[in-house]
């Protein structure tokens, strides 16, 4: 902890607000000083960002405002398939029974892979848009030659400008998830660049939810201190939200492996649809080629979106479980693709 924070809450007593007041400050002031980020960013240097954040040094019972929704992983969401919509307590990381630094990494993992779905979510509308006005010019020109009609290149160019207006928001989505981002590791001002993807989700066998819930009773540091010295409906409580978030985290989890080889052949089918198009285009032959290009990233996105979600309800379960939160998977140090920034 900063000694500027530490004074700060020191010298702190009632009211409550402006102690929290008081310490935010001193920790702001320590945090100005925090080295930004490196370039490119790995998960395993993210999640070090954790330890020092404010939210970890003022501890899991302090006031603080709320975290923002992320953008686009919502994990429960994906596995239940938008069985109810907008879930946002559900489609988030952290959680009230992790310790305060352990919520805090799965906040910047959610947040870090929010930023590499955000980038593929822009290349999908960027290659649809450019498909789009392609139809569009095209119409165009033959409507000059009399060859179609005004109609159908109004329509045309509808659909373009709606594509267009897609992209647009896509690509304030990257900023905005990069903003996020550096919010949680507490360099608001330095927005990351390059994000190294994550090592794929690694295939561990099957948790039995009695297991879980007997870990996470027993070596989990916030579960113990909620059922600490408390009245037997306090401790009866808490022991229910353990096994009530563990036995979603399991049901998701399966789910992801249901979804994660539906994505992958999804992606294969359109990987070799991509193909016959190409062949079809230079043999002169009529054939969507941009289409097909746009469908193959929408399906990547798709599949990477399933992966990631696997990664980080695994990482959810261990922390529950009073299990460190890492960059899991091999080649966690492997070398990554740049993502536009």
């Amino acid at each position: 902890m900063h000694l500027s924070s530490r004074s700060a809450r020191s010298r702190c007593s009632v009211p409550r607000l402006p102690c929290l007041l008081a310490a935010l400050l001193g920790l702001a002031a320590g945090a100005a000083v925090a080295a930004p980020p490196p370039d490119p960013l790995r998960l395993a240097d993210a999640l070090g960002f954790a330890d020092d954040h404010p939210r970890v040094q003022l501890g899991a019972d302090a006031v603080l405002p709320p975290r923002s929704q992320p953008l686009f992983l919502g994990c429960h969401t994906l596995a239940f398939d938008n069985a109810r919509p907008g879930d946002a307590a559900r489609d988030v990381a952290w959680s009230p029974l992790l310790p305060a630094v352990d919520a805090q990494r799965l906040a910047i993992m959610q947040r870090f892979f929010d930023v590499l779905l955000a980038d593929l979510s822009y290349m999908r509308d960027n290659e649809a848009m450019a498909v789009a006005y392609i139809q569009f010019d095209r119409a165009e020109n033959r409507r000059e030659l009399g060859q179609t009609s005004a109609l159908t290149v109004a329509e045309l160019e509808a659909a373009y400008q709606l594509i267009r207006r897609r992209r647009a928001a896509s690509d304030a989505a990257r900023r905005v998830t990069r903003s996020l981002l550096a919010q949680a590791l507490g360099t608001p001002e330095d927005l990351p660049k390059n994000l190294v993807d994550p090592p794929p989700a690694a295939d561990l066998p099957p948790q039995e939810l009695d297991a879980v819930v007997a870990a996470a009773l027993s070596d989990n540091p916030r579960v113990q201190a909620l059922r600490d010295g408390t009245d037997p409906a306090q401790d009866a409580l808490v022991a229910m939200a353990v096994r009530q978030e563990a036995l979603e985290l399991l049901e998701r989890q399966a789910l992801l492996d249901v979804a994660a080889e539906q994505t992958r052949v999804e992606a294969d089918w359109r990987d070799l649809k991509l193909d016959q198009s190409r062949t079809m285009y230079e043999m002169e032959v009529t054939a969507d080629l941009g289409y097909s290009m746009s469908r193959q990233t929408k399906a990547r996105r798709d599949r990477m979106a399933v992966d990631l979600c696997r990664t980080l309800t695994q990482a959810q379960l261990d922390a529950l479980q009073g299990k460190p939160v890492t960059a899991l998977g091999p080649g966690a140090d492997s070398a990554g693709t740049e993502q536009g920034g």
